[in-house]
């Protein structure tokens, strides 16, 4: 699908090139949703526009991401976006800007949700211009998404932070959650990068002499700058949390151990005494005792009592985790 603002402030949009291929078009703006070998080579022979930089763009090389030449400057960045199953994930988009106009492609469910989040961008894009101001927009509009995405994951590791600090038990499934967020950060913060040192080079080519737009990159840097330190907080909160967790699984796990050892010490010792007893030798004095069998069995309780109480004393019975967590909450 094809999306075209033109300089009338009308919106134009055709399913394939074949709709267009003859028209004469004056824009701001074109967007390609899905885009195919046809329409990237009627773009190349229409508007002399070179997609060299969409061939290698998972390289890590400067002119991987951008390309500046005499007639145009291409770059791309791969940016994080919620799918359908509301889990983050990144697709590739590209700019193009030349003399024609700026070219713009993705694909549909980077679209779906740019669409979907932000249903008044392109009522936003009508009331521009110049493709300067465009241009402008655009960038502006890329900062407050990484604001925007990043103000949501950093609610959803403050909920996580607020549950675990009351919870007092822990599953595999926290620390999967706790390893989806340090991954969705990355996600975020990797592609805040790239286009940190993408505007970093826009900034210094030939190409913002001709728009001048370098005030407008400089104050959204200082943005994005914000923005990663928010990251930041966010991977060092994560840590803290996971080791917070294993903590207290260490606790909870030193509790079980402390207390297998008290059942296993007051079992033994009736264990030993009845282990001594049933020995059966002829020559044992205690077997033709009168009271010897009651007397036994009640030695027998006294060690098993006896322990407990030395250990129930020592507050070996106490969970050492909850009460952390009840001085923690209280």
């Amino acid at each position: 699908m094809i999306e075209i603002l033109l300089k009338n402030k009308e919106i134009l949009q055709v399913k394939s090139v074949s709709e267009i291929w003859d028209l004469s078009l004056d824009f701001h703006v074109m967007q390609l949703v899905d885009y195919t070998t046809e329409e990237l080579r009627w773009l190349e022979e229409k508007f002399g526009v070179n997609f060299s930089i969409m061939k290698q763009y998972e390289d890590i090389e400067i002119s991987s991401h951008f390309l500046a030449t005499d007639t145009q400057v291409a770059f791309h960045i791969s940016i994080p976006y919620y799918n359908k199953e509301k889990k983050l994930v990144e697709a590739p988009i590209f700019f193009v800007i030349s003399s024609q106009g700026l070219f713009f492609f993705s694909n549909s469910e980077v679209d779906v949700f740019f669409n979907k989040t932000y249903s008044n961008r392109f009522s936003q894009l009508q009331k521009l211009a110049t493709t300067k101001d465009i241009l402008r927009f655009q960038i502006e509009f890329i900062s407050d998404y990484y604001a925007d995405i990043t103000e949501s994951e950093t609610k959803k590791v403050k909920a996580l932070s607020s549950t675990i600090l009351l919870e007092k038990e822990f599953s595999k499934q926290v620390m999967d959650l706790i390893t989806r967020y340090k991954f969705n950060n990355l996600l975020i913060k990797e592609s805040l990068i790239e286009t940190t040192r993408v505007f970093n080079l826009y900034k210094k080519s030939s190409w913002e002499h001709t728009i001048d737009i370098k005030e407008t990159i400089e104050s959204e840097l200082n943005d994005l700058s914000v923005v990663s330190d928010y990251i930041q907080f966010n991977f060092d909160r994560l840590d803290d949390l996971k080791e917070n967790v294993s903590n207290k699984i260490d606790l909870e796990q030193n509790y079980i151990f402390k207390m297998l050892t008290v059942v296993t010490v007051c079992i033994a010792l009736p264990t030993l005494i009845a282990g001594v007893y049933g020995m059966n030798f002829e020559h044992m004095p205690e077997l033709k005792t009168r009271f010897g069998y009651p007397i036994v069995i009640i030695a027998m309780l006294f060690s098993m009592v006896l322990p407990f109480i030395y250990f129930k004393r020592k507050k070996w019975l106490i969970n050492n985790s909850g009460l952390i967590n009840e001085l923690t909450t209280g």
